[in-house]
């Protein structure tokens, strides 16, 4: 079969929705044909595949929540930690590294978590106390000469373990806000721009987080990083703080 124009077209059309990671073909007539295309036409899922790949990225997942895709460092598409909002200062990239891997080895603790197509619901105090019981857990392992296997995670929780858990600022613009000095903040700041990412929903009653589908693909794709190997592990030791996060049987919205 010899693409078209309109093919080609259309091959653009579903990548431009998916690389907008909170578009849904249950929302989109237009995404649900191109994506329906790119499921039942092998030639046109082969050329959407190539350009894909020439763009540093490959598919994941081509389920009912749309396309997602696993990028490359080199991709166009790629992110970075300083993108990500507030995190201009080293510091600030070092604790939102930390956190945003940080929930995945919380939610995702183990191989079989990362199979299982389920919800997981994250409440952001209860995360934060969490994230503060590993550090603690790494800061004995330190004194005992264990190394941590990554420079910048080694980094990142000696920064977190300094910060308090809660600073309300008292003056200017941040006066009775979260300051940016505080672990909740950036608790907050990264589930936030999970939901900017199609990857977490905030639940109505605050403070609580659903993360979704998205967010569990994109894990498993990283699950070989250095850094969320070696917090998962962490995790999963005897004394390791409570996850006391709920199942939630739920679909993705």
């Amino acid at each position: 079969m010899t693409l078209t124009q309109n093919d080609h077209t259309d091959i653009g059309t579903l990548i431009a929705y998916a690389v907008q990671p909170t578009q849904r073909p249950g929302r989109s007539q237009e995404y649900r044909r191109v994506l329906g295309r790119y499921r039942t036409e092998s030639d046109f899922r082969i050329a959407a595949d190539a350009v894909l790949h020439g763009l540093s990225a490959q598919v994941l997942s081509d389920g009912d929540f749309g396309l997602v895709l696993g990028v490359s460092p080199e991709s166009p598409f790629a992110f970075r930690v300083g993108d990500m909002p507030h995190a201009a200062t080293r510091i600030g990239r070092l604790v939102a590294g930390l956190v945003l891997v940080g929930v995945a080895a919380y939610a995702y603790p183990t191989p079989a978590d990362l199979e299982e197509e389920r919800i997981r619901r994250i409440t952001d105090v209860e995360f934060e106390q969490w994230m503060r019981a590993i550090c603690e857990r790494m800061q004995k392992h330190d004194a005992a000469g264990e190394p941590v296997p990554d420079d910048g995670l080694d980094e990142a929780w000696r920064a977190y373990h300094e910060m308090p858990s809660t600073l309300v600022g008292d003056r200017g613009r941040g006066s009775g806000r979260l300051s940016p000095k505080c672990a909740l903040y950036w608790v907050r700041n990264i589930l936030g721009w999970l939901v900017e990412q199609g990857m977490a929903r905030a639940d109505s009653t605050g403070g609580t987080w659903m993360l979704t589908e998205r967010f569990r693909i994109q894990v498993k794709d990283m699950a070989s990083e250095p850094a969320y190997t070696f917090l998962a592990e962490v995790a999963r030791r005897p004394q390791a703080a409570n996850r006391p996060f709920a199942a939630d049987n739920g679909e993705e919205a």
